[in-house]
């Protein structure tokens, strides 16, 4: 039964309140169409925005002999603390970074003369920069290509800023890239005359220890010691055993006997001098042959080291002079920005059509306050009385 009563209750509540809303719908009307033609007014005044879009890509990567030793080298720079200025994705840092760089904006603020435009004094560079980045999107596809966005007043100024915003982002890039083939050649010269005076200084101790010791090619001479040697060696052998043979045979005292010992003993004497005194291959006895040839192969070594890193060293400094040099353009336009032909903002219709139901409901909100109001006054009446 109360159950009843209360819905009863809540259906003659919103009777009276649509009955309410009736009574004051000439309120609602005239509220919602008044606020409704300041919509459309101030829509109006709003001016219309136009957007102009340049598409950009990078170049195609190098291909072939030409791109392997670029490779090589750019990642041997890598190695040595250098960086790359690459145009593509994944080399050295994105060219993403250029595009939003303040140098970019500040070189299209000047030649465009936005502070003009955006009625904003010079000296608040800050707030002409926020404003114009509302107007600058900058889109980096999957693809690899670069959309850069421009909002302006007049559809032409548009289109100028993006193709330009283009140009002046490509011309910073190659002037980095310049710089910074500038600082490698620099980085470069001082290796190669690091090295050049290393090798100069192994050459003369080579001369120098070659002229002392007679040595000039290790593994040949070793070779013919080694024969010269086991030669002498082995004739001695031969006179042992001919001289055991004739010992047994004829005596000890005979002539023959007498003549092989000598000769066995001549042999062992030249043998004992070949390995204790120098003269035999070199200014340098054979015991002091093994020390004296590996110092020789360490400062032969070092010289053929530093050779290599010299020659490896050369083709870098040719290709960092010609990129000092040249002029990299790191991104083509492929579709260039064009005036738009349709403004891109303001949207006036979304604007009065949320203008209108905003002062619908805002005229409801505040026909219901007045109520709660009369309502509170009633209640407070009735009790006073």
């Amino acid at each position: 039964m109360s159950t009843e009563l209360n819905q009863k209750n809540e259906e003659f509540s919103s009777i009276l309140f649509l009955a309410f809303l009736l009574k004051h719908k000439w309120f609602i009307v005239i509220f919602t169409l008044v606020v409704t033609g300041l919509s459309i007014w101030v829509a109006l005044l709003i001016p219309n925005q136009y957007k102009s879009t340049v598409n950009l890509v990078p170049p195609q990567s190098n291909d072939g002999m030409m791109g392997g030793s670029m490779g090589a080298i750019s990642s041997t720079l890598k190695d040595f603390g250098l960086t790359k200025l690459g145009g593509q994705a994944g080399e050295g840092y994105s060219f993403i970074v250029i595009l939003h760089s303040r140098s970019v904006v500040d070189t299209i603020i000047k030649e465009f003369d936005l502070p003009k435009v955006y009625d904003i004094p010079d000296s608040m560079m800050a707030k002409i920069r926020m404003k114009f980045s509302s107007n600058l999107d900058i889109t980096y596809e999957k693809e690899g290509n670069y959309y850069i966005s421009v909002i302006d007043e007049s559809p032409q100024r548009a289109a100028d800023m993006a193709n330009r915003f283009g140009e002046v982002a490509n011309d910073l890039a190659t002037k980095l890239f310049n710089e910074e083939a500038a600082f490698n050649l620099q980085f470069m010269n001082k290796q190669i005359h690091a090295t050049d005076s290393v090798i100069s200084f192994l050459a003369d101790t080579l001369e120098k220890f070659s002229r002392r010791t007679l040595i000039f090619s290790p593994t040949d001479q070793a070779s013919a010691m080694s024969k010269a040697l086991s030669d002498l060696k082995a004739e001695e052998i031969k006179n042992d055993i001919a001289y055991e043979y004739y010992k047994s045979y004829l005596g000890e005292d005979d002539y023959m006997t007498k003549s092989i010992l000598t000769l066995k003993e001549q042999t062992r004497k030249k043998i004992a001098e070949v390995t204790s005194k120098p003269g035999f291959a070199g200014n340098f006895s054979l015991e002091d042959a093994a020390e004296e040839g590996m110092e020789f192969m360490k400062l032969f070594t070092e010289f053929e080291t530093y050779s290599k890193v010299k020659a490896f060293i050369l083709p870098m400094v040719e290709k960092t002079k010609l990129d000092e040099i040249k002029k990299v353009k790191n991104l083509f336009v492929l579709d260039a920005a064009v005036p738009a032909e349709r403004k891109e903002k303001p949207k006036r219709m979304f604007i009065v059509a949320g203008a209108f139901i905003g002062a619908f409901i805002f005229s409801i909100f505040i026909l219901v306050l007045l109520r709660g109001f009369q309502n509170v006054r009633t209640q407070l009446r009735s009790i006073g009385s």
